[in-house]
């Protein structure tokens, strides 16, 4: 078969056919098997011709640990070729090329066995499983070329032992007859796997077995084999036997492998049989009993026992192992208790398995051990009764008989009921108590109040009897009460009170209550009272009680109840308390339903005075104690008195009307309960809480003349209940709130720093609290020293002609002749209007002609800011025709182009208006004291205007509020934006409709807002203010502005109201249309005859200024026109910068500038121009800190005296629909877009005085 292995392709088919022989099998067939050997002959003749081997190597069985030898020869070459040859092992490795001997490695059990040159043999010595597989000869020679053959080691690995899964082998096992048994026998570790058999008893067994194999690493297997069988108690004791068989034990006639365990089958007995000892089951009391328990069988041998009612009796019991019986044997003494007990014997051997039971039961004759009477225990005189008799059970029945004190009496029948254990007899009787009183009153004189009743039950085994005794009750004689002789008592009193009851059987039990009767309540209702003590005398019961009087006693009943058993209702006795006590408190308060529940000065006011709960009613007085007043005044009101329910007492009040005045709060108020009968009075004291209006302790109004510059404080003293809730104070009738102008306030007190003019004026103090309000006037003068408000300006006439020239001044305190023309030093006649202004008429020459110049210092109010470090924008907006360009410069230097430090850019916004922005960055402290000058020109001329860089600012309050359009449910509103202060800035708009107190508010960032929601034909009043990024607030516009909205029809109301005002007729109307037509044109005609006029006047005019100019050497400059360049204003941006102002710096071309000569010591009067405006009569909200002028900054300090500080940015909580928060700066301009007058004097050589200039100082005249 191997010779094919030379020919790979009949190798490879040949080989199925070695397969059909199993690896175990085929060697042993090819041993035992003469026809497998003729075959196998015949196969290996068949291809000699093709192959060069002599002797092939071939498939070997071998057990494990045994030697094997591998043969493998070649036939012999004719030509004496040399030949190679070597083994391949299992592993697939070449054994190589080697001699005979023992080859390395393989822990020197492989050897080559080699007698001629064409053999090579292989051995292997101790075979282990690791050994089974293929090994190959393999061969080569020249001329034949290599040729090969394989054969296949099985190493066979019988089985070691066998045994049980979970069980011990030998061992027992106790299983539950009919139980399941799942039990499995394995044999491990053979090649092949064992074949397991099951034995009981030497028997195989077939069924219900489950086998099955598992296959090992070491190249073994495990077999196992499962029996599931029910064991019955006749398989009890048999022994289990496993039995392991495999091939080679077979072949060596060894034994099979075998394992055994016994079986332990647990079953219970048969039912027990019981008998009695002499088969007698009717016995006597008090007879000895047998009772005989045998239970046959059982694994184990079961405990046999004795029970009645569950309850184990006996536990003793002995087994028989020859006959398998087990015996209790029990022994008693029969009681009436045995009668028909039912006697059970159980048999059991496990638990959890229910117990095999037998009974019997045993008769038991008896006597009743006891008889039960049931009857009343009393009766009243002349009563019948009735009375049972019952006998304990009894074997057999008893007979019933009866004994009246002793003598025997005639019964009803008598009844029979059986139960378990025994027959109950009843017997009844029925018994007068007169007939029976009648019979035994002269035999038993001691029975005069009871009846003694026997009864007997009696049967063959024995009698019992009992007795009972009737009591004959009798009732007391009605009790009496003792101890409440006194009829009025005082609350707090101890009294004693005394109840006796004679006689009864049994004697009377007492008991005491107090309540009251029905006709003080609709239920009476009783509560007893304790603590009493009762004693007996004789055939008398008397009780006595101790009773602390209190207020709830007043009114209530006493009551003494005597009762037994004899009476159906207690007889009983009763008394009525009277208690006499004050009113525990008294207090005083506001009558209900009163209008007022508050004490308001100069209203009638009325107190009430209640003292509840007193006997008899009080008696109510009012003691006024006046402040600082020793006697009190006795008042009385008006008393009224309801009785109360609860302690029949009376409740008092008493009211007292009167009228309260300031003087009054504080006032201590007491009212006094009292009454003849009671040992103590009740009062209560109150201190008045009049509310008043706030009252000054000063006369209104105050003066207070102060100089200017000064500082003083005033502070008042208001009172008023409740404290002042608001405090408005008012300059010459306009609100302001904290400061202005150098004013400060705080609740009541007034003070000034550094008063200036305009702090002048009447301010006003409203105190206002709950009740009403205080007005508090001061009259506020402030001296300051003369100047001029209005003086004509330069006049040019003719020869001849007469000048008039006037000079209007103001200075407080005003004196005679405070106002004068001067020329040349030397004081002119004039006329003197009042007491400010001077009025000069002089007649125009040659020597009344002189020089004047105007140097014009008016502030600007273009302003830039920020913060340290950060940047500011300013912005320099100029109107011109041609266009504009525009420098900037920083003090004197020009600031040529960008860089880090400045930037700019400009724009032209229409046709002639252009603007340049300018941003500083980086900025410092150096920045916030160098103004900024923008210049715009063109080649008409130019104009600059000076632009102040500060810190960041409050924004200032917006202007020109108006309403733009309006709709029956809409508003639209526009105004003006001050300046910002450095800082981007939202505008709050409140508004309120007129007649209500509804504040409603709205925010926006725009300059203009559309108002929605509102009602038709309403007016609504509205103020706007600006708050910025910073967190500063301007105030609130002022006066505020009222609108309308339309109808609903779309008529405005503002002509719905001129409608109704002016109804002029057809002919009326063109009357006056044709009287205003003729006057325009008239007007027309006069104003082209003036211009022309003047135009003549200004070409002289001049013509004479450039004749003096080119002719001038000192330093005063004439007077000079100005040319087509106009205004330049700023405009406010979300940046750092300015805000628009018509700057009066220029004039046009028919306006001069007007100076003269004031003061010729060579000093130089700047009047600001923010103090001086004729169109308002009171301006206190300008500062100068917030202007430049153009020769410097105007600043204010505060000195170092003991006056209120600065005022802080003051912030207040308006409370409307929306919640603000804003500051109050009082710091606006109120005279914008008017034009300012501006005096100076000519400038000498010798310089301008330094510092701020007091009036009060000047050297000189004023003109």
């Amino acid at each position: 078969i191997h010779c094919f292995a030379c020919f790979p392709s009949i190798h490879h088919s040949f080989t199925p056919l070695i397969a059909v022989f199993s690896p175990g099998d085929f060697p042993l067939r090819m041993r035992n098997s003469r026809g497998s050997s003729t075959l196998l002959l015949l196969l290996l003749l068949f291809p000699l011709s093709f192959c060069s081997f002599h002797e092939i190597p071939l498939n070997q069985s071998v057990l494990l640990g045994e030697d094997v030898l591998f043969k493998c020869s070649a036939q012999k070459n004719p030509n004496n070729y040399e030949l190679y040859s070597q083994w391949s092992i299992n592993t697939g490795a070449l054994l190589g090329f080697h001699d005979a001997g023992k080859l390395a490695g393989h822990q020197g059990r492989y050897s080559y066995l080699k007698e001629s040159p064409e053999e090579l043999h292989l051995k292997i010595e101790r075979v282990s499983l690791e050994d089974g597989g293929k090994f190959e000869c393999q061969m080569l020679r020249p001329g034949d070329g290599p040729f090969r053959a394989a054969a296949h080691l099985n190493v066979i690995v019988p089985p070691r032992s066998v045994h049980f899964v979970n069980y011990q082998k030998g061992g027992v096992i106790e299983i539950n007859e009919e139980s399941q048994l799942n039990i499995t026998c394995t044999a491990p570790n053979a090649k092949p796997a064992s074949n397991l058999i099951w034995y009981i008893n030497g028997q195989r067994i077939e069924d219900d077995i489950e086998r099955f194999e598992s296959y090992n690493l070491n190249k073994t297997s495990t077999a196992y084999a499962s029996l599931v069988w029910k064991p019955r108690k006749e398989d009890d004791g048999k022994v289990l036997t496993c039995e392991a068989a495999h091939s080679a034990r077979a072949s060596k006639d060894e034994h099979p492998l075998r394992a055994n365990i016994s079986l332990s089958v647990l079953y219970s007995s048969d039912r027990p049989e019981v008998s009695v000892l002499g088969e007698e089951t009717n016995v006597r009391a008090g007879d000895n009993v047998t009772l005989i328990c045998v239970a046959r069988g059982g694994n184990p041998a079961p405990s046999v026992t004795w029970h009645i009612k569950d309850k184990t009796i006996d536990s003793r019991y002995h087994l028989d192992a020859s006959s398998q019986e087990t015996r209790n044997v029990y022994s008693f003494i029969a009681e009436a208790a045995d009668h028909l007990a039912s006697y059970e014997c159980r048999s059991q051997n496990r638990e959890g398995v229910p117990a095999v039971t037998n009974h019997i039961n045993i008769r038991v004759a008896f006597p009743p051990t006891a008889v039960e009477i049931f009857g009343e225990h009393s009766i009243k005189e002349g009563a019948i009764t009735s009375i049972q008799c019952r006998s304990k059970p009894s074997n057999p029945p008893s007979r019933m008989s009866w004994l009246v004190n002793g003598h025997p009496v005639p019964a009803s029948v008598q009844s029979e009921h059986s139960q378990i254990n025994g027959v109950v007899s009843i017997s009844n009787l029925s018994l007068n108590s007169n007939e029976v009183r009648v019979h035994i009153i002269n035999e038993v004189l001691n029975s005069k109040h009871k009846i003694v009743v026997e009864c007997v039950a009696k049967n063959d085994e024995g009698s019992t009897s009992g007795q009972h005794v009737i009591k004959i009750l009798s009732p007391p004689m009605p009790p009496r009460i003792t101890g409440l002789e006194d009829s009025l008592h005082t609350e707090g009193d101890r009294i004693n009170l005394t109840c006796e009851a004679h006689g009864g059987n049994p004697l009377a039990d007492i008991t005491w209550y107090r309540g009251f009767d029905k006709r003080f309540k609709k239920k009476a209702k009783w509560h007893i009272i304790p603590g009493a003590r009762t004693s007996v005398s004789g055939e008398s019961v008397i009780s006595t009680v101790t009773l602390n009087l209190d207020r709830a006693m007043n009114n209530q009943r006493i009551k003494c109840e005597a009762m037994n058993t004899a009476l159906d209702e207690p007889l009983h006795d009763s008394k009525q308390l009277a208690v006499l006590y004050p009113p525990r408190r008294v207090s005083i308060r506001t009558p209900e339903g009163s209008q007022r529940q508050q004490l308001i000065a100069g209203k009638e006011s009325q107190l009430l005075c209640s003292a509840p709960g007193s006997n008899p009613p009080a008696e109510l007085h009012w003691e006024f104690q006046p402040n600082g007043e020793a006697m009190p005044i006795v008042l009385r009101g008006e008393t009224t008195m309801n009785e109360t329910t609860r302690e029949s007492g009376f409740t008092v009040e008493n009211v007292i009307s009167f009228v309260p005045s300031d003087k009054y709060d504080g006032t201590l108020v007491r009212c006094i309960a009292s009454h003849p009968l009671w040992s103590i009075t009740r009062n209560v004291t109150l201190p008045l809480n009049v509310y008043y209006a706030p009252r000054l302790l000063v006369d209104s109004p105050i003066s207070i003349v102060i100089a200017e510059g000064d500082s003083f404080k005033e502070n008042l003293t208001i009172l008023a209940n409740p404290p002042v809730s608001a405090w408005r104070w008012r300059k010459n009738g306009i609100p302001f709130d904290q400061n202005v102008g150098g004013i400060f306030t705080s609740r009541a007190m007034l003070s000034g720093r550094q008063i200036k003019e305009t702090d002048a004026g009447m301010y006003s103090l409203f105190a206002v609290n709950n009740v009403g309000s205080v007005n508090v006037t001061f009259h506020i003068t402030v001296e300051y020293a003369a100047k001029v408000l209005q003086i004509t300006s330069p006049v040019i006439a003719e020869p001849g002609q007469e000048v008039i020239l006037e000079c209007e001044v103001d200075g407080v305190p005003r004196k005679p002749n405070m106002v004068k023309w001067m020329r040349k030093g030397h004081e002119i006649a004039s006329e003197v209007r009042g007491e400010t202004k001077a009025t000069l008429r002089i007649t125009a020459n040659s020597e009344s002609t002189g020089k004047y110049s105007c140097i014009n210092h008016m502030p600007s109010l273009a302003r830039g800011a920020g913060p340290l470090g950060g940047k500011a924008k300013l912005r320099c907006r100029v109107h011109s025709v041609p266009d504009a360009e525009f420098a900037w410069y920083r003090g004197t230097e020009l600031i040529k182009g960008n860089s880090s430090k400045f930037s700019m850019a400009t724009h032209q916004l229409d046709y002639s208006t252009f603007e340049s922005t300018l941003w500083v960055h980086n900025l410092g402290p150096d920045d916030y004291s160098r103004d900024v000058k923008c210049t715009a020109f063109n080649r008409m001329g130019e104009d600059h205007i000076v632009i102040p860089v500060g810190p960041l600012a409050p924004p200032e309050t917006p202007l020109h509020l108006h309403s733009t359009n309006s709709t029956a449910e809409t508003i639209a509103l526009s105004w003006t934006p001050g300046f910002d202060g450095g800082a981007d800035q939202t505008f709050e708009v409140r508004y309120k409709r007129e007649g209500e107190d509804a504040m409603y508010a709205v925010n926006t960032t725009h300059s203009h807002v559309r108002l929605a929601g509102l009602l038709p034909a309403s007016s609504y009043i509205f103020q706007v203010r600006a708050h910025n990024s910073r967190g500063f607030s301007s105030d609130f516009t002022r006066p505020s502005q009222m609108f309308s909205t339309l109808t609903e029809d779309g008529v405005d109301m503002t002509a719905i109201h001129a409608g109704k005002n002016s109804l002029l007729n057809t002919r009326t109307l063109t009357f006056i249309v044709a009287a205003i037509v003729l006057l325009i044109f008239v007007n027309f005609g006069i104003l082209c005859c003036y211009q022309r006029r003047q135009r003549r006047k200004k070409i002289q005019e001049k013509t004479e200024i450039i004749r003096s100019s080119q002719n001038g050497s000192d330093g005063v400059r004439p007077v000079q026109m100005y040319g087509t360049m106009n205004v330049l204003d700023g405009r406010p941006s979300s940046g750092q910068t300015t805000i628009k102002e018509d700057h009066a710096g220029s004039d046009d071309d028919r306006s001069v500038r007007t100076m003269i000569e004031v003061n010729p010591n060579g000093y130089m009067q700047q009047i600001d121009p923010a103090f001086y405006e004729r169109n308002c009569l009171v301006d206190y909200e300008f500062d100068p800190r917030g202007y430049t002028s153009r020769d410097g900054t105007l600043r204010g300090t505060y000195s170092n005296v003991p006056y209120p500080e600065p005022p802080r940015e003051a912030s207040s909580i308006y409370t409307g629909s929306l919640n603000r928060r804003y500051s109050n700066n009082n710091n606006s301009l109120s005279n914008q877009g008017t034009p300012q007058h501006m005096l100076s004097t000519f400038i000498q050589p010798n310089g301008v005085r330094a510092g701020p200039i007091r009036y009060s100082q000047l050297d000189g005249d004023l003109v």
